[in-house]
């Protein structure tokens, strides 16, 4: 096979996969995406396979760059980052595109040995990744292998036992099989290693079932019926009177009307609270008033003044006018701090220059007590890391809150919203999601998209949320993966393992 084919096979991946999620054909929450997802890397498999590591690591990177500079296009739209938005989008691709390119040299490195069952191998180094991504320099786990299925409902009760792990590692062991079926028949040539396929592939099915039973014992006990508010107000300007006044009046005209379809919890979007409420704003004792005159719970957005420093936070008003506030813990680099500020003086100078202040990260503190319901509030970002869910107890409600302007009209508000379905699924619990400008949804313990508010629409709308159950992932996190690296390991070191001569 000639370079030339070897590129356009990888390019050929690089498009499946950014079709694979939410795109430009599809701004919308709609199925076929996450199919695609199950062919999307056959053909950079085929331009891998008997490559030498180096030049599979580069034909990996080629694959995974396109496919994230594609899929990562909305950072162009980040107004506040003026013209650096570009050169962020295409570092950040590039950067991600990283991961693609060791997992094409594990590829290629595979192909070249004999490693035992490298279906299996190729599927677990590819899961193992995505978790790396998750966490290292704070973590990017955009666009990941497995939250394309969050529209799948035949594969993404698996998340309740495995986390999205478990959904990385199905999709690319789907991939790896029909490679092996239709290209590289030799990759399943043996009992052993057609037995181990298809036992991996009984298993996760097997786990689908199970997780399938677990569900069924969600939604018992009371329900409490909770209001999501959408102001479609983009909050990127200046907090005028005439802007505070404009935010007030059409957020409490969208309560009152949840209010009366009987909502007894009221979520607001991220930083949709016109000022510092902590410095006791006329609009901070509005809202303790509404609050305690309607009896309902409000969760809100509102950015935290301590001195010359800043939280972006959550923060929970309930009926007797008390208040508990949950900082952000997981902040965006860049948009909210910038890294090595302080370890580099050269950098920390330009910014003080510039005016430019870092927000304080929160830390984990008790689940508030939202209309009876024990809720985990998540702010913006924060919901795409499945972790942040388990660093406290078990929730009945997940609520995130989130500004999602910055993305524009594209595919970013689209998938980020998608990943309530993975959340829900993953915590045996609902999810609540308000969002300034959209998408504004619920998403229930099996992972249905319920009652979206569209894009750039105004609006409310107000669900039965019943009480969560514990799932195996949300008790006991990450174990699928740490079974993934000790097969792993185990099967690289058989390979490498000397072996007898007869």
């Amino acid at each position: 096979m000639t370079l030339g084919r070897r590129h356009a096979l990888a390019a050929l991946s690089g498009l499946l996969l950014w079709l694979s999620f939410p795109n430009v054909f599809a701004l919308d929450f709609q199925a076929w995406t996450g199919w695609v997802a199950w062919i999307a890397l056959v053909p950079l498999c085929w331009a891998l396979w008997g490559q030498e590591p180096l030049d599979a690591f580069r034909l990996g990177w080629l694959s995974g760059a396109l496919f994230f500079t594609l899929s990562l296009s909305w950072l162009t739209n980040v107004r506040p980052m003026g013209l650096a938005a570009i050169p962020a989008w295409l570092g950040l691709a590039a950067w991600c595109g990283l991961f693609v390119g060791v997992w094409g040299a594990a590829v290629g490195w595979v192909s070249r040995r004999q490693v035992p069952l490298p279906v299996i191998a190729l599927a677990a180094a590819w899961a193992l990744l995505e978790l790396v991504r998750e966490r290292l320099f704070t973590g990017f786990p955009w666009v990941n292998l497995g939250s394309s299925q969050a529209f799948n409902p035949a594969i993404l009760p698996l998340a309740a036992i495995t986390g999205a792990v478990g959904l990385h590692f199905a999709v690319a062991l789907g991939n790896m099989v029909f490679f092996s079926l239709l290209i590289e028949q030799r990759l399943l040539l043996g009992f052993a290693r057609s037995a181990s396929a298809v036992l991996a592939v009984a298993l996760l099915g097997w786990g689908v079932q199970c997780a399938r039973q677990q569900m069924a014992v969600g939604g018992q006990g009371p329900r409490v019926k909770v209001g999501i508010i959408q102001g479609n107000i983009d909050e990127d300007q200046a907090w005028t009177q005439a802007y505070r006044d404009r935010v007030m009046s059409t957020y409490l005209r969208l309560s009152d009307a949840a209010v009366k379809d009987g909502a007894k919890v009221l979520l607001w979007p991220e930083s949709s609270f016109p000022g510092f409420f902590n410095e006791d704003a006329a609009e901070a004792k509005q809202l303790r008033a509404y609050a305690h005159d309607r009896q309902v719970d409000l969760l809100i957005g509102s950015t935290l003044s301590e001195g010359e420093a800043y939280r972006n936070a959550a923060l929970w008003v309930a009926p007797d006018g008390d208040t508990l506030s949950q900082a952000k813990r997981h902040l965006v680099p860049f948009g909210e701090y910038v890294p090595f500020r302080r370890a580099i003086p050269i950098l920390a100078g330009a910014m003080a220059q510039l005016g430019v202040t870092d927000f304080l990260p929160g830390s984990t503190g008790p689940l508030f007590r939202l209309g009876g319901l024990r809720a985990q509030p998540l702010v913006c970002y924060e919901s795409i890391f499945p972790a942040l869910v388990r660093e406290a107890d078990p929730p009945d409600l997940i609520a995130v809150i989130t500004e999602d302007t910055w993305y524009g009209r594209s595919a970013g508000p689209v998938w980020h919203a998608s990943q309530c379905a993975m959340r829900a699924v993953e915590n045996g619990a609902w999810v609540a999601r308000s969002a300034a400008t959209g998408i504004s949804l619920f998403a229930n313990d099996q992972g249905q998209i319920l009652q979206p508010i569209a894009l750039d629409q105004a609006g409310y709308r107000v669900a039965e949320i019943p009480r969560g159950h514990t799932t195996f992932y949300g008790a006991h996190g990450e174990c699928f993966a740490g079974l993934l690296l000790l097969l792993l390991a185990i099967l690289v070191g058989w390979e490498r393992w000397p072996k007898s001569s007869v």
